[in-house]
């Protein structure tokens, strides 16, 4: 009796001791997960072992009571976040709506300054065809600025007639007059083209040699200074600057040069530069230091293009199968004229009995080319004797002070015009013989 009451009493004692246990709470810590959401720490990427334990013997009620009160929280937002998205809606509007004006404002109407290149063949309307076609072309002409060369016309207008030469032949400079290669030991080195002094100096007295040089000014100007010190040979330098940039590549336009397509010839050594002209053009393979002596070869028939008073190039240059060896197949033909030019000789002496009978010599004829030769090179002796001559006055007009002009001047349209450019070098230029002549004198 007494046995079964003390079992009682420890059975009741160990029950209210197990409730106890399950009544007392654990710590908690004061950061909960809605305060860290709110301070922007992510509470659901990095579950500790502990949650991942619970959640995985939970049952299916707890877990969709947990899914409801991760939602609430990820609802939940502080009032920085709601500024920051208001701000960014406001700037996506804005730049939405000055995109529309903007297009709206390339997409009116004409206007009479404007370049009429641009609307070309686009008639004013506000039709959608003609909207698209007004926005695309202003929209185009924006870019076309950075892509077109610096000035319409690269090259100023021709001198007058007794000046003028006939043809303008345009040379690159990059392998082919000069090479430039670079090694570890020397560095940069530029090489000179076998020729190339004879090939400019005798040509100049037949072409308006222009160089257009497929490098930047500040890197080509210098050797264009050592290839013509005195200014001699090469009327004008052009460099990459005043290419025309179309499909990634830099374009050498003979249309703007201010001469007569006609009556113009390039050479050049790659497809790109020439690809809008290329019946104007001469492509050679690059010389890359070799000795060779292919300008020289290409004197003969540069000469009788020259010399035959020519009214259109293209049409020679076209009836050349490989431009690339003009000066083999231009031979083959000089030598075809050449025999049927004797057996013509052979003919007349044969018929010219007067001659016999008194016992004259038949005179024969030089055959032309060779004549019109001859003549060029006893214009090269005289122009060489005339730069040696005249070489001290050469040298102190190529150190003349240039035309130097400031920002200040762009900006308030304060640049020349050609005619008055030219104005001032022919007082300078008068200036300067007025120099000479006083210094004459006194001497």
């Amino acid at each position: 009796m007494y046995s079964s009451g003390v079992a009682r009493a420890f059975t009741t004692s160990r029950f209210a001791l197990n409730d106890s246990k399950k009544n007392k709470q654990e710590p908690k810590s004061i950061l909960d997960d809605d305060m860290l959401f709110k301070a922007g720490v992510d509470v659901e990427s990095e579950p500790s072992a502990k949650a991942q334990g619970e959640s995985s013997g939970a049952d299916g009620a707890e877990g969709s009571e947990g899914e409801q009160a991760q939602k609430k929280r990820r609802s939940v937002q502080s009032s920085t976040d709601k500024k920051r998205e208001r701000a960014a809606n406001l700037f996506y509007l804005g730049f939405f709506a000055t995109g529309l004006g903007g297009a709206a404002y390339l997409a009116r109407n004409w206007e009479e300054d404007e370049d009429p290149k641009i609307k070309e063949d686009i008639p004013n309307g506000y039709s959608a065809d003609l909207l698209w076609k007004r926005l695309r072309a202003r929209f185009n002409s924006i870019f076309t600025y950075f892509q077109e060369p610096p000035f319409p016309d690269l090259l100023p207008d021709s001198p007058p007639e007794p000046y003028k030469r006939p043809l303008t032949l345009v040379l690159t400079l990059e392998d082919l007059l000069i090479h430039s290669e670079w090694s570890q030991k020397n560095g940069w080195r530029t090489a000179k083209r076998p020729g190339v002094d004879y090939f400019l100096a005798y040509l100049s007295q037949y072409y308006e040699i222009v160089l257009f040089s497929s490098n930047y000014m500040m890197y080509s100007e210098k050797i264009v200074e050592k290839l013509d010190p005195l200014r001699a040979y090469i009327s004008y330098q052009l460099y990459k600057e005043h290419c025309l940039y179309k499909d990634g590549a830099h374009i050498k336009d003979l249309s703007k040069l201010n001469r007569d397509i006609s009556k113009v010839v390039i050479v050049d050594v790659s497809d790109d530069s020439i690809k809008l002209q290329p019946e104007n053009a001469i492509k050679l393979p690059p010389w890359e230091g070799q000795a060779d002596d292919e300008l020289i070869k290409l004197i003969p028939f540069f000469e009788y293009l020259a010399t035959q008073q020519i009214k259109d190039v293209r049409p020679v240059l076209a009836s050349f199968h490989d431009k690339s060896h003009i000066p083999e197949e231009f031979e083959q033909r000089v030598e075809k004229l050449r025999a049927e030019f004797e057996k013509d000789q052979e003919k007349k002496a044969s018929t010219n009995f007067l001659n016999k009978l008194l016992g004259l010599p038949v005179m024969k004829q030089k055959f032309p080319l060779d004549a019109i030769h001859d003549e060029g090179i006893k214009n090269y002796q005289h122009f060489l004797k005339l730069i040696k001559e005249e070489e001290a006055k050469l040298k102190a007009q190529a150190e003349m002070p240039k035309e130097t002009f400031k920002i200040k001047d762009l900006v308030e349209g304060n640049i020349p015009s050609q005619e008055e450019m030219m104005k001032r070098q022919l007082e300078k230029q008068a200036e300067f013989e007025r120099q000479q002549q006083q210094a004459t004198v006194k001497a």
